[in-house]
């Protein structure tokens, strides 16, 4: 109890403002995108920033400073990735990287009050009825998901989902995970380009046993899964990152593997450049690929190609890359025809 009040102490200080604002809102350009290369390409990065309040992260505030920074520099060399899929954007210095970094749209996750207090029937009776309060379960939604899309190109439309207020485990339900969609325009490509952006449940970090916080894993990926082919239309390239806390486990790489995948008739960005893709060379890459935990899919529209031309990390453990985050995220680069 002594820890979850801790945590409660933390959060509710910040809780204006991570939960403010308008779900899946589109906040209106006040910086000017310094053009990228050249049209009918698409660079998307997938970033665990970190985005935690003192006590439960140290240091924070000045290392997502850095990050906007080097978003920035980046922009001023025109190789700033033209997406980024933020998680653990929570607090107001996470919040600032698309300002920081020069991105003129900016789209929120789901808020507190989109996630259901209703009792989830899909989800195992058992499983509801052993509410962990102790660790942050059956307390409602403190804070945001903490999901952001910054974009350089145009966003046409959006959608959001909030997992259920039981469908979650350990000190994660805290926390309105979920998923967040934007259409973009991208130039020289007729029809727009949908980004999807999600954070899963947390394994052994949620504070639960493994087979509890599996279970709601599990539960997230049909949900998840689902909300993507339903908001996506089968003419429309689609790219899907995140974290989603895959790793090695068994029980989850076997949800994530039911019902064609994540993005069903979708590819991996890792698996798919094993043979057609040269992978960077380094430690980086590696590091990023052994943890299997940041991930990115994509799937061609129909009547369309979308192929994956190439991947970075630009911020890397011998640029410091560990200090500004406990991921190291990742660029995607693809070619829209």
């Amino acid at each position: 109890m002594l820890r979850l009040a801790a945590v409660a102490a933390v959060f509710s200080a910040f809780a204006v403002n991570v939960a403010g604002g308008a779900p899946a809102a589109v906040v209106p350009a006040t910086v000017a995108a310094v053009p990228g290369a050249p049209s009918s390409e698409l660079s998307v990065m997938t970033y665990n920033v970190k985005g935690l309040p003192w006590p439960i992260a140290l240091g924070r505030s000045s290392a997502l400073l850095e990050i906007g920074r080097r978003l920035r520099h980046l922009r001023t060399q025109g190789r700033q990735p033209h997406v980024v899929l933020l998680q653990e954007a929570f607090i107001p210095e996470a919040k600032a990287l698309g300002a920081i970094g020069g991105y003129p749209y900016v789209v929120s996750g789901p808020q507190p009050q989109d996630s259901s207090a209703a009792p989830t029937g899909s989800l195992d009776g058992e499983f509801r009825a052993k509410v962990h309060w102790s660790k942050g379960e059956g307390e409602g939604k403190w804070v945001d998901s903490g999901l952001l899309i910054l974009s350089d190109y145009p966003v046409v439309a959006t959608a959001k989902m909030a997992f259920p207020q039981d469908a979650c485990a350990g000190f994660d339900c805290l926390a309105t995970k979920g998923a967040v969609l934007a259409q973009i325009k991208v130039p020289g490509v007729d029809k727009p380009v949908t980004v999807v952006d999600t954070h899963l449940n947390a394994r052994h970090a949620s504070g639960v046993s493994t087979r509890r916080a599996n279970e709601a894993y599990a539960w997230q990926v049909v949900a998840v899964r689902q909300f993507v082919e339903r908001q996506v239309a089968p003419g429309s390239d689609v790219i899907f990152g995140g974290d989603f806390n895959l790793g090695h486990d068994r029980d989850r790489l076997a949800a994530a593997a039911k019902d064609g995948g994540l993005l069903p008739g979708g590819q991996e960005v890792i698996a798919t450049m094993d043979g057609r893709v040269s992978a960077p060379s380094g430690s980086d890459f590696d590091f990023v690929v052994s943890r299997a935990k940041d991930k990115e899919y994509f799937r061609a529209g129909q009547g369309s190609r979308l192929q994956l031309t190439g991947v970075d990390v630009p911020f890397g453990a011998s640029d410091g890359g560990f200090g500004l985050s406990d991921h190291l995220g990742f660029v995607a680069d693809y070619r829209l025809q």
